[in-house]
């Protein structure tokens, strides 16, 4: 069986995603806070979810690693993952927002997700957590059985994870990634599947940013 590799692009409801996979070992390049070892495979989760919502959004195709490298530069990097709040003020401050294909209002409105809701249904995006410790982009909006859903592009494609997978209403057919399980040796020892982009309940969303779509002519 082969791992998959760094990106995995489908189409989905005629939408096209070209989806960062963080699980991919390839991803070496350093994302490190202060003097730190950690590259981005291992804590890029912010960046490969900005990266996603670009692609969604029409913004111009990011080098995840100059991204990393910019968050770097402009306190985006805490010492427990990526800033979110700092690194949208920095991209919205410096052109980068406008680059990715969306406006950041500073809105990050931690409870209200009914606002989050609608803000995707009106083909918005927005960054957040499914749970702590790792961020994920959202890139639609659904009612299904009567139940308010968002669809997740996970670059970690934590669909399967015991914190998450309740949650998980529906797995999108071509997001599939195929990832080795290691023992303590860093033997292979078996593989999972996992998928990058799923819809999940939205009553398990927790403190998000708003990203707003900008329409042509706007800059």
């Amino acid at each position: 069986m082969n791992a998959t590799g760094k990106r995995i692009a489908i189409t989905y409801q005629e939408t096209h995603y070209d989806l960062c996979n963080q699980r991919c070992p390839d991803w070496v390049h350093p994302y490190a806070y202060q003097n730190g070892s950690e590259n981005m495979s291992d804590a890029g989760c912010g960046i490969f979810s900005l990266v996603n919502a670009s692609y969604y959004l029409g913004g111009q195709e990011i080098i995840p690693e100059e991204l990393a490298d910019f968050s770097c530069r402009n306190g985006g990097r805490g010492d427990d993952g990526t800033d979110r709040p700092a690194l949208l003020a920095a991209m919205q401050e410096k052109g980068w927002a406008e680059k990715c294909g969306f406006v950041y209002q500073f809105d990050g409105l931690r409870n209200d997700l009914d606002t989050l809701h609608d803000h995707l249904m009106q083909g918005n995006a927005a960054l957040c957590n499914l749970r702590v410790g790792h961020i994920v982009a959202l890139v639609g909006a659904r009612i299904q059985d009567g139940e308010k859903q968002v669809l997740a592009a996970d670059p970690y494609s934590e669909s399967a994870d015991d914190r998450v997978k309740d949650a998980v209403r529906e797995l999108i057919p071509g997001s599939e990634v195929i990832s080795p399980i290691r023992n303590k040796q860093k033997m292979i020892c078996g593989w999972r599947k996992t998928n990058a982009l799923f819809w999940v309940s939205l009553s398990t969303v927790r403190d998000f940013n708003l990203l707003h779509r900008l329409k042509k002519g706007e800059g």
